[in-house]
C-alpha cells in the first residue's frame, strides 16, 4: 500500500512540475521571427483591421489593412522596432488597433490573472489530494476487524 502511495505522490509531483514548466514555456518562450518577412507577418497578425470586425491586418483584404501592412513593411525595412511600429499605429488608429492588450499597468491583470487562477486551482486540488493521502490512511485490519467481517459474511 505504501508503494502505491509513493508512486501516486511521484506522479502528482511530476504532473505539477510539468504543468509549471508548460506555463513557463508558454508565457516566456519567444522564438521570435527569424527573417524580415516573418517579422512583417507576425506584426500584421498583431493588429486589428480598423474597418473589419474580428480580422487582423494580415487576414483582411480592406484597403486600410493593405495600407497598414505596407506601413509595417516600410518600417521593418527602415529598421524600426516593434514598439515604434506599435506606437505609430496606436497614434494613427487608436488603441482598438491592438489585438492584444498592452502588458503594463492594469492591463497586466488580463495576462496574470488567468495564470494565477489556473495555478491556484491546481494547488488547491494538489493539496486536497495530498492531504487525503497523507491522512491516517487505511490502517491494517486487526483480528477483531477480520472476525467482524467474517461474521457478517456468514450472517448473509
Amino acid at each position: 500500500m505504501k508503494v502505491l502511495r509513493a508512486a501516486g505522490t511521484e506522479a502528482w509531483v511530476f504532473l505539477a512540475v510539468s504543468f509549471i514548466a508548460l506555463i513557463g514555456v508558454a508565457t516566456f518562450a519567444d522564438g521570435g521571427p527569424v527573417s524580415s518577412e516573418e517579422r512583417i507577418q507576425s506584426l500584421a497578425e498583431q493588429y486589428a483591421c480598423p474597418t473589419c470586425r474580428g480580422q487582423s491586418v494580415a487576414e483582411s483584404n480592406a484597403a486600410v489593412a493593405s495600407t497598414i501592412r505596407e506601413f509595417i513593411r516600410t518600417e521593418v525595412t527602415a529598421g524600426a522596432s516593434d514598439t515604434d511600429i506599435r506606437d505609430a499605429l496606436v497614434r494613427a488608429y487608436g488603441g482598438e488597433v491592438l489585438l492584444t492588450p498592452p502588458s503594463d499597468g492594469v492591463a497586466t491583470l488580463i495576462w496574470v490573472l488567468p495564470v494565477l487562477v489556473i495555478v491556484g486551482g491546481f494547488a488547491i486540488v494538489f493539496s486536497s489530494v495530498w492531504r487525503s493521502r497523507a491522512g491516517p490512511g487505511s490502517p491494517e485490519p486487526t483480528a477483531d476487524d477480520e472476525a467482524l467481517v467474517e461474521s457478517l459474511r456468514r450472517d448473509r
